[in-house]
């Protein structure tokens, strides 16, 4: 079994018993060397990156993260869309064996009349991984964006804000190892937009621009020096090879240049604070790139994404090597049990990735799966199991056009435009078939010879073998971990919010024994949480805690997907 290199001095734990009878219990001391841990989270954007092989965007800081890293060739997301995949990625299970596949399940930045809104309320055992990490002692921080589809538990996080940083733990934090989950917008969908086309959207649906990402608000700095020009760009088969869609691509690879700036700026204050040698780096994007046919699709085009991981050489597990290039399938679930291992803490047994540097090194996986399910005011359930070399996507929608008219989707200047040259009869096969045409029940394509998923397979009698595998494999993957397909969305925002009422979470209860204190809570699976002075960061409860000293409590507690509970406040009296 491969662990890191994770350094534990063991400096005593004391029990004293008096006349047969427990006196006291010293707090444990633990020294660590455990590593820091960041992520660069791009969003809406393929491995347009030089570790891919594509050096159009100005990336230098970037290439410098690149050149020590391991490059994951084949990574995948478990939806082409934000908020179903970031649920995945921050839970370590699939949005559709939890409840959180559909686009989105609370209120949208465009109305949605009709569709419920609720929180999905995942099984009473799933946690964030970085409730997990702050649990073992972990100072965690993330961007403001947390659209996980549960809601936003007070557990997870100990800063949320527009400019996560480890600079904000307070002198008493200051040895804790970190972990912090930065977000860039400047790569999102909306910023491939012309500025004419965002700011006729932020007029016409009324939106308050004092609580949009800055990021979106104005677009930052990059070295127009680099710029990328529209006639520089390649334009997939899929889209039509126009002066709109090279813009939306230039202005694409303009904004990556923006964000490793950005990166640039994290990577400095890394260096000045010596943390480098002691902080494990990953880069990746939360699904793919934001050109229609790629995002909210499951063809590659919305899964593949690009992931690199950084390790300092006294984190590197024996037998792993760095730098490196990695082709074995990795599915965006691995990620948390991924870093809970580099961070030495307990992968619990309910999360339904695998380690990286661990199982997946000893047994690569078969296969990764994704879904679609509804996108924004649109259904369209679909499933995807993907190979080495095949991909395999049943539609449980075929009546539904491939590329339905979802309100966001068509603001994009180039989505107008496609439409309108798919009317005049100008667009060929390849750009029109996902359009306005029905869909078979099922897709196979030979990633290999036909990486665009351009050719159908699944009718041709040569891969009958293959289809009937890839068939086999879609169903014993839904069996093995359940999958909310066949249930209308109705009927799972009923199970989860009861007559569209969102649940609450039950006061927690404080017992009191001697000097410790035992907290419980009603609600099966709540989180619980607590603090002995109002303006401390909330502590994870795991186990009783000592009140010596100590003149009050405060506890708190959340079940996903439920509302807090109350804040309980309690005088202590030793």
């Amino acid at each position: 079994m491969i662990r890191f290199k994770i350094k534990l001095l063991f400096l005593g734990a004391l029990l004293q018993f008096s006349c047969g009878k427990k006196e006291k219990e010293q707090s444990t001391t633990i020294e660590t060397e455990r590593p820091n841990i960041i992520w660069l989270v791009a969003e809406d954007v393929s491995p347009r990156f030089s570790a891919y092989g594509d050096s159009l965007a100005y990336t230098p800081n970037l290439n410098k993260i690149f050149e020590k890293s391991i490059i994951f060739e084949n990574a995948f997301t478990t939806a082409g869309v934000c908020a179903p995949s970031r649920s995945s990625i921050i839970s370590g299970m699939y949005p559709t064996s939890i409840g959180t596949q559909h686009m989105r399940q609370k209120p949208s930045v465009i109305p949605m009349p009709g569709f419920p809104k609720y929180n999905a309320v995942p099984p009473p055992n799933v946690k964030a991984f970085p409730e997990l990490l702050r649990a073992a002692g972990y100072w965690t921080a993330s961007y403001k964006k947390l659209d996980y589809q549960f809601g936003e538990p007070f557990t997870i996080w100990d800063e949320v804000t527009e400019k996560p940083s480890w600079r904000h733990r307070t002198e008493s934090q200051q040895k804790d190892p970190f972990f912090i989950y930065y977000t860039f917008e400047i790569t999102h969908e909306i910023n491939i937009w012309p500025d004419s086309t965002k700011n006729r959207f932020i007029e016409e649906f009324n939106l308050d621009r004092k609580r949009m990402a800055a990021d979106v608000a104005e677009r930052p700095y990059y070295d127009t020096l680099h710029k990328v020009t529209p006639d520089l760009v390649e334009v997939p088969p899929f889209l039509p090879d126009t002066e709109i869609s090279r813009d939306h691509i230039a202005r694409l690879y303009n904004n990556i240049s923006r964000m490793d700036h950005q990166i640039g700026e994290i990577m400095k204050q890394l260096k000045e604070d010596g943390l480098l040698d002691n902080t494990i780096i990953f880069f990746m994007s939360d699904h793919g790139d934001c050109l229609p046919r790629s995002k909210r699709w499951i063809y590659d085009s919305g899964i593949k994404s690009p992931l690199t991981i950084y390790i300092p050489e006294k984190y590197l597990p024996e037998g792993v090597e760095q730098p490196a290039r990695i082709e074995d399938l990795i599915s965006y679930i691995d990620l948390a049990p991924t870093v809970l291992n580099m961070a030495g803490a307990e992968v619990p047994e309910w999360i339904q990735g695998k380690e990286i540097f661990n199982e997946l090194y000893s047994t690569p996986r078969e296969y990764i799966y994704a879904g679609r399910d509804r996108m924004d005011n649109r259904y369209d359930t679909r499933r995807a199991v993907r190979d080495n070399q095949y991909k395999y996507i049943y539609n449980y929608n075929p009546e539904q056009i491939y590329s339905q008219q979802i309100t966001f989707l068509n603001q994009m200047p180039l989505m107008h435009q496609i439409w309108e040259m798919e009317k005049a009869g100008k667009l060929n096969r390849d750009q029109s078939y996902w359009l306005d045409k029905p869909k078979p029940k099922e897709e196979l394509f030979d990633i290999q010879k036909d990486p665009f998923e351009l050719n159908n397979l699944a009718e041709d009698e040569a891969y009958k073998p293959v289809l009937e595998r890839m068939r086999t494999a879609l169903k014993d993957w839904q069996n093995e971990y359940g999958d909310w397909e066949d249930t209308p969305e109705t009927e799972q925002a009923e199970k989860m919010w009861p007559g569209g009422k969102q649940p609450l979470t039950a006061n927690p209860v404080i017992k009191k024994d001697g000097d410790k204190i035992e907290i419980s809570c009603p609600t099966e699976g709540a989180s619980i949480a607590y603090k002995f002075n109002e303006n401390e960061n909330w502590k994870i409860y795991t186990a009783p805690v000592s009140v010596e000293d100590k003149k009050q409590i405060f506890v708190k507690s959340v079940r996903y997907g439920y509302k807090a509970s109350d804040t309980i406040t309690q005088v202590l009296e030793n």
